[in-house]
Protein backbone atom coordinates (compact mmCIF):
# COMPACT_ATOMS: atom_id res chain seq x y z
CA UNK A 1 0.00 0.00 0.00
CA UNK A 2 2.82 2.57 0.43
CA UNK A 3 4.28 1.83 -2.99
CA UNK A 4 0.61 2.59 -4.20
CA UNK A 5 0.66 6.14 -1.83
CA UNK A 6 4.10 6.65 -3.28
CA UNK A 7 3.48 6.07 -7.19
CA UNK A 8 0.25 7.88 -6.73
CA UNK A 9 1.30 11.29 -4.63
CA UNK A 10 5.13 11.62 -4.86
CA UNK A 11 5.67 10.51 -8.35
CA UNK A 12 3.40 12.90 -10.52
CA UNK A 13 4.57 15.64 -8.45
CA UNK A 14 8.01 14.89 -8.41
CA UNK A 15 7.90 15.35 -12.29
CA UNK A 16 6.10 18.19 -12.61
CA UNK A 17 7.70 20.47 -9.47
CA UNK A 18 10.96 18.86 -9.21
CA UNK A 19 12.61 19.78 -6.05
CA UNK A 20 11.08 22.78 -5.79
CA UNK A 21 9.91 23.66 -2.56
CA UNK A 22 7.42 26.32 -2.82
CA UNK A 23 5.82 24.42 -5.56
CA UNK A 24 5.27 21.62 -3.10
CA UNK A 25 4.02 23.94 -0.15
CA UNK A 26 1.48 25.66 -2.66
CA UNK A 27 0.35 22.24 -4.04
CA UNK A 28 -0.14 20.24 -0.81
CA UNK A 29 -0.25 22.76 2.10
CA UNK A 30 -2.46 25.36 0.24
CA UNK A 31 -6.08 24.68 -0.17
CA UNK A 32 -7.12 27.20 -3.25
CA UNK A 33 -4.82 25.47 -6.70
CA UNK A 34 -4.39 28.19 -9.20
CA UNK A 35 -3.93 26.60 -12.64
CA UNK A 36 -4.67 23.21 -13.57
CA UNK A 37 -1.73 21.91 -13.57
CA UNK A 38 -2.00 22.32 -9.76
CA UNK A 39 -5.41 20.43 -9.94
CA UNK A 40 -4.30 17.74 -11.75
CA UNK A 41 -1.33 17.02 -8.80
CA UNK A 42 -3.22 18.01 -5.62
CA UNK A 43 -6.88 16.32 -6.37
CA UNK A 44 -5.47 12.99 -6.74
CA UNK A 45 -3.10 13.09 -3.86
CA UNK A 46 -5.66 14.34 -1.29
CA UNK A 47 -7.96 12.23 -2.30
CA UNK A 48 -6.10 8.65 -1.62
CA UNK A 49 -5.42 9.92 1.42
CA UNK A 50 -8.87 10.79 2.59
CA UNK A 51 -9.64 7.06 0.59
CA UNK A 52 -7.24 5.52 2.89
CA UNK A 53 -8.79 7.16 5.81
CA UNK A 54 -12.20 5.79 4.68
CA UNK A 55 -10.76 2.62 4.38
CA UNK A 56 -9.35 2.37 7.34
CA UNK A 57 -12.35 3.39 9.23
CA UNK A 58 -14.46 0.41 9.33
CA UNK A 59 -11.51 -1.75 10.48
CA UNK A 60 -12.06 -1.37 14.44
CA UNK A 61 -15.35 -2.70 13.81
CA UNK A 62 -14.31 -6.52 14.10
CA UNK A 63 -11.24 -8.66 13.78
CA UNK A 64 -12.61 -11.95 13.00
CA UNK A 65 -13.89 -10.93 9.26
CA UNK A 66 -11.68 -11.94 6.48
CA UNK A 67 -12.97 -8.84 4.86
CA UNK A 68 -10.72 -6.43 7.42
CA UNK A 69 -7.53 -8.20 6.82
CA UNK A 70 -5.54 -5.09 7.07
CA UNK A 71 -4.52 -3.94 3.52
CA UNK A 72 -7.04 -4.96 1.61
CA UNK A 73 -9.57 -1.80 2.60
CA UNK A 74 -7.26 0.71 2.89
CA UNK A 75 -5.99 -0.08 -0.46
CA UNK A 76 -9.17 0.10 -1.76
CA UNK A 77 -9.91 3.11 -0.32
CA UNK A 78 -6.86 4.50 -1.50
CA UNK A 79 -7.57 3.27 -5.27
CA UNK A 80 -10.79 4.85 -4.65
CA UNK A 81 -9.98 7.95 -3.27
CA UNK A 82 -7.50 8.66 -6.37
CA UNK A 83 -9.98 7.72 -9.12
CA UNK A 84 -12.57 10.38 -7.69
CA UNK A 85 -9.95 12.68 -7.11
CA UNK A 86 -8.75 12.17 -10.42
CA UNK A 87 -12.16 12.94 -12.01
CA UNK A 88 -12.29 15.82 -10.00
CA UNK A 89 -9.42 17.31 -11.09
CA UNK A 90 -10.70 16.71 -14.71
CA UNK A 91 -13.97 18.45 -13.83
CA UNK A 92 -11.78 21.44 -12.19
CA UNK A 93 -8.71 22.02 -14.23
CA UNK A 94 -11.04 22.10 -17.01
CA UNK A 95 -13.14 25.02 -15.90
CA UNK A 96 -9.71 27.09 -15.02
CA UNK A 97 -8.50 26.87 -18.36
Amino acid sequence: MLTAMLVWQFVPAACVFGSSWSDWHQIFARIKANESTDYMISLPAHGAVIGVWFGAWPMPLDWENPWQEWPIYVTYGAIAGYLVGRGGSRIFSEGVQ
